[in-house]
């Protein structure tokens, strides 16, 4: 019989989980100290105390939890799950932080009242709701409601925020809230994508209640309009949609680009931020200069530039910079930073010398094009493998944020390759869980170059007491 155990992830927040390495949550808060998902980092600089939520589908509580530290006791949380098993876990875990702000419903929500079968997975978060035949699986009867009933019952005046994840349910759940979000004006975030099934239909259906669907850009946690016209990464998992009226509040206050205020994306393509120049205080002179490798490789790098023949790279270094400047408004940002993914993703397609692969995959990490940045990522270590040597003659961004600061020393092309390495492994899945035996080996080179952060102790460390307990594990997910 699995036990539990409370794990506390990086905001202090206590989650009661099973005690098992073979179940999602508890191995991805052991060994990220977070829900992997970038949307739950974007709600605690977004919400404010005092605030009313809804989280459909709250599984162990990590966003309930999360929020209702941000919200505080003057807010509110409503809480819906379902599953017994979970449910009581939840409790516990409300309980263990001392949150009389949630409000743990025991509920599914759909498009009417009553009851169903809720199948059952080892894996709570996959649990889903049974339409048709009798479920083949474990299942138990679970009560059902709807969003306008909870509108009457909770007496619910204004919402703040709701978060719906309910594999699959999410068009009934809209159908039995139509008063609910022609009365309310909650920005929402809700799955796009789950497995490998996209949910496109959900971006029309919130369309049809009056709500505009965004994707979040990552590196600026900023709300940016969703284009339904161009292909989705493909690490996707979440939309936000909002009314009009919220996404102005929202647009004021920084977290949000308006479609009015960006034209279209062959607009901005023909008419990029300005250059300005060597004296520009987004230089790299004065800006990778200030970093630890930077200043190491500076003399190498001033003479490539010398020769002129580095001043695309230089642009695209002077952009990213621009995008890190929290004195420009959140629309200077993102044109600078998505002139900058788009310029260096047009570099490395004619020719990705030295270590512009490095800096694509950065700045397409920041943009939201987490494929490119994996694939960028993945190309940049094969390469470096092959030719056993490292290209460090033109100015670029370290792989990942944290290599910044990282000094490397007397080995800075296993620094390169360990930040490459790293990031790759943190963006190459939501988990080692998933990759299994497949990062083991990427995970001891990282280690074994001295530059790996705590997290990928963790992993590995994780990882060989997962393969020893389960010694045939096949990679899934």
């Amino acid at each position: 019989m699995t036990t539990n155990t409370t794990l506390t992830m990086c905001d202090g927040v206590r989650i009661v989980v099973p005690d098992s390495l073979d179940l999602i949550t508890p191995y991805v808060l052991r060994e990220q100290e977070d829900w992997f998902e970038d949307e739950i980092k974007f709600l605690r600089r977004l919400l404010q105390p005092g605030q009313k939520l809804i989280d459909i589908g709250a599984n162990y509580g990590v966003y309930t939890l999360s929020m209702a530290r941000v919200v505080g006791p003057g807010g509110q949380v409503w809480a819906f799950e379902p599953a017994s098993a979970t449910a009581r876990l939840l409790a516990q875990g409300i309980a263990a932080n001392g949150c009389g702000q949630v409000v743990l419903v025991q509920s599914a929500l759909s498009s009417a009242s009553g009851t169903a079968q809720l199948s059952l997975n080892d894996n709570s978060e996959l649990n889903a709701l049974v339409h048709g035949p009798s479920a083949t699986s474990t299942s138990e009867t679970v009560a059902l409601t709807t969003l306008d009933e909870c509108l009457a019952s909770h007496n619910w005046q204004e919402i703040d925020f709701v978060k719906i994840d309910a594999e699959g349910e999410e068009a009934n759940i809209l159908r039995g809230g139509r008063q609910f979000f022609a009365r309310l004006s909650p920005l929402v975030q809700y799955e796009i994508k789950a497995g490998s099934e996209w949910h496109m239909g959900l971006v029309e259906a919130f369309a049809a209640l009056g709500y505009d669907s965004y994707r979040l850009v990552p590196g600026l946690d900023l709300l940016l309009p969703f284009d339904r016209e161009s292909p989705p990464d493909g690490f996707l998992l979440n939309l936000f949609c909002c009314k009009p009226e919220r996404a102005a509040w929202l647009a004021a206050s920084g977290f949000l680009l308006e479609r009015t205020a960006l034209g279209t994306i062959e607009q901005r393509k023909k008419h990029p931020p300005a250059d300005e120049g060597p004296e520009s205080p987004y230089h790299w002179r004065k800006t990778l200069l200030a970093l630890p490798y930077g200043w190491q490789l500076a003399e190498e790098w001033t003479q490539t530039a010398a020769t002129g023949g580095s001043q695309e790279v230089e642009r695209g270094l002077a952009l990213h910079a621009r995008s890190r400047d929290p004195a420009l408004s959140a629309g200077q940002r993102f044109l600078a930073l998505e002139a900058s993914f788009h310029l260096f993703l047009a570099l490395c397609e004619r020719q990705a010398s030295g270590l512009r692969l490095a800096s694509l995959a950065r700045a397409a990490r920041d943009y939201g094009a987490r494929g490119i940045a994996v694939n960028a990522l993945s190309h940049l270590c094969n390469a470096i493998f092959q030719q056993q040597e490292v290209d460090t003659s033109e100015p670029f961004l370290a792989p990942g944020a944290r290599f910044d600061t990282v000094d490397p020393g007397e080995a800075i092309g296993n620094w390169v390759l360990a930040g490459a390495l790293e990031e790759l492994e943190r963006l190459g899945s939501f988990s080692s869980f998933y990759t299994a035996a497949d990062a083991l080996q990427r995970l001891q080179i990282i280690r074994d170059l001295g530059f790996g952060s705590g997290e990928m102790d963790r992993r590995l460390s994780l990882l060989e007491e997962r393969l020893a307990q389960r010694p045939a594990v096949s990679p899934s997910g």
